[in-house]
């Protein structure tokens, strides 16, 4: 196919929620040999790389790595290690912090090491010793490692080059750097990347999704952690997530600097002590005035995520449910009935908005409904457009928050409305969206990427229930640019004071235009897979693939394009190594990203 026909064609196929789903995840490539293709760089690329970023800063920065040494084979020990003394930027220095369960003999070879390295000392232990450390440390950078990280050669350079290129606003001094990761099995194959996005604090709530490597400024650490309302020192079964937690919270987002490259790999899986996350995370919560309760949920169906469920304001809120429909009885009742047999929120109300239904049955049925004192009808006899019709509705009601919700939806949490509506009344919130469903079991829709096909898509398309996918993306709360609104809840002030969907968009992308809107204004779009419903792909319409409405929709990607293009280009929360082509996560072929030229712009 050539690119451009290429273009053409993905939009139609990846953005089409009303086509019958006929398709089956595909088999994602190993990443091993991406790697081989892309991300291993040669002695004359690192050289250049040095040259750039000493070009630009001068006198590099120092950078001060507190050792967090423990239990791990010492071959990890020795790993590490290596993966230090072949760094590229050789001003560092390191404290060793020995932890519970290191052995003698472990010990033994660091001191060793240590006598002939004058970059490495012994640290004192034993509580708040990382505190100390961090009072009488002079270097401007530091960093935390630990035995299951190796760093790569231009890992600190890398680094410190982000903290200097492209200020930031004013009032948003860079304080962290963070970049991407893998694992590396013992035979060296490199396997399960965290190609990370702009910095999410929502899913920090549920996981270290910071992870390594991280260089922070130390002064803005050292401020963080002696502050008063820091609470407790970081605890031993969760430190690294209660030190994100902590030197992370309210800090903008362009503070917070992500390098879009794999600068670390990891050998041994960081140790998890879900009471000690779980505590952490609660703690922080209870520092921004925010009520929740925190568990290690076996739902997840994986271990190392946490579940947090935000308490509801008081008095409760009232949710207004809206849905548009034409005819589609069977779809339409099955979707209300499961809203109203098994929901458990009592504060709803529910306005079906009838766009012109002509079939008998439909009628009558809509007719009876009513005798619900919940439930209402509002005929709108205009030409289809999900924009509109969802606007006059919105404006109609009398909801503390509105939720959308397509007619081929079927209730599966009980909880949703709590799930949502908790989220949705979170400060600096804008639209929350559900994890959806197809009829299979396989995975409609945990979040949209703007850019995928041109358009956008759905991450993790027909995965299977059960599956986590990459990173177990689909398995917790987390930022997006975008949900779908299909199953979508907002505040109904905040709705109205962005105009509504855009009317222009008569049937796709309005709600990526919405929730593009919402945040442009500062407003954190989010995911959660607490909330379940299946969606049954509405067939009352038809395929947005059939030829007459392609020009439809070419003209509505024309509009998002010329609206949101850098976005499209660059979603804050999509990583330049992922595919632009397919929905699953994988690898891009090629990246938008190189190590010959630096490219920061997930948190500018």
């Amino acid at each position: 196919m050539p690119p451009w026909l290429h273009t053409l064609v993905r939009p139609l196929a990846l953005w089409n929620r009303r086509r019958p789903h006929r398709r089956q995840q595909r088999k994602r490539p190993p990443f091993d040999d991406w790697c081989r293709r892309h991300d291993i760089p040669n002695v004359a690329l690192l050289d250049a790389i040095e040259v750039r970023v000493r070009g630009r800063l001068g006198p590099l920065p120092g950078a001060a790595l507190w050792l967090r040494i423990g239990p791990e084979p010492l071959a990890s020990h020795q790993a590490m290690w290596e993966s230090l003394l072949g760094q590229r930027h050789r001003g560092w220095q390191a404290s060793l912090a020995p932890q519970p369960g290191l052995a003698p003999a472990t010990l033994a070879w660091w001191q060793q090491v240590a006598q002939g390295e004058p970059r490495l000392q012994l640290a004192p232990g034993g509580p708040g010793a990382f505190e100390a450390w961090l009072a009488a440390e002079a270097a401007p950078w530091c960093a935390l490692l630990d035995p299951g990280e190796q760093w790569r050669p231009h890992t600190l350079l890398l680094l410190c080059e982000a903290t200097a290129l492209h200020a930031p606003q004013p009032d948003a001094e860079v304080q962290a750097v963070f970049a991407d990761e893998d694992c590396i099995a013992p035979d060296g194959r490199r396997h399960n990347p965290a190609f990370k996005g702009a910095f999410d604090p929502w899913a920090l709530l549920t996981h270290d999704s910071l992870g390594s490597p991280v260089l922070w400024r130390t002064a803005h650490l050292r401020q963080r952690l002696k502050a008063p309302a820091s609470g407790a020192a970081l605890p031993d079964g969760a430190f690294m997530h209660a030190l994100a937690l902590r030197a992370t919270a309210g800090v903008p987002t362009a503070a917070l600097r992500h390098v879009p490259h794999v600068l670390a790999h990891r050998s041994e899986p960081r140790p998890w002590a879900p009471d000690a996350a779980a505590a952490a995370v609660k703690a922080h919560l209870q520092a921004q005035s925010q009520a929740a309760s925190v568990t290690a949920d076996p739902d997840m169906h994986a271990a190392g995520l946490l579940r947090v469920q935000f308490t509801l304001p008081a008095p409760p809120p009232r949710l207004s449910i809206v849905i548009p429909t034409r005819n589609g009885l069977a779809l339409l009742r099955r979707c209300v009935d499961s809203i109203v047999q098994r929901s458990t929120w009592p504060h709803w109300n529910l306005l079906i908005v009838d766009n012109g239904s002509d079939d008998p049955a439909c009628l009558r049925w809509l007719q009876q409904v009513q005798a619900d004192p919940r439930i209402r009808v509002q005929r709108d006899e205009r030409a289809f457009n999900f924009a509109a019709l969802n606007n006059a509705a919105v404006a109609a009601v009398d909801g503390d928050f509105v939720a959308l919700v397509n007619n081929d939806i079927e209730v599966i949490s009980p909880d949703w409305m709590q799930t949502m509506v908790s989220l949705a009344a979170q400060p600096g919130v804008g639209a929350v969206g559900a994890r959806l469903w197809y009829g299979d079991d396989t995975l409609q829709h945990a979040g949209v990427v703007l850019g995928v096909g041109g358009g956008a898509g759905h991450v993790l398309k027909h995965l299977r229930r059960g599956d986590g996918g990459p990173r177990r993306r689909a398995l917790h709360l987390q930022r997006y640019t975008a949900v779908t609104a299909a199953c979508l809840v907002v505040r109904r002030q905040l709705y109205l004071d962005v105009g509504g969907m855009d009317e222009a968009y008569a049937v796709a992308f309005n709600d990526v235009d919405f929730c593009c809107r919402l945040a442009e204004r500062g407003l954190h779009n989010l995911w959660t897979p607490q909330a379940e419903m299946f969606h049954h792909e509405s067939i009352s319409r038809g395929s947005d693939a059939q030829v007459r409405h392609r020009p439809r929709l070419e003209a509505e990607l024309a509009r998002l394009r010329q609206r949101w293009g850098p976005w499209l280009d660059a979603d804050p929360a999509y990583n330049p190594n992922l595919t632009l082509v397919h929905e699953d996560l994988s690898a891009a072929e090629p990246p938008r990203v190189s190590l010959a030229r630096p490219w920061y712009g997930h948190g500018a």
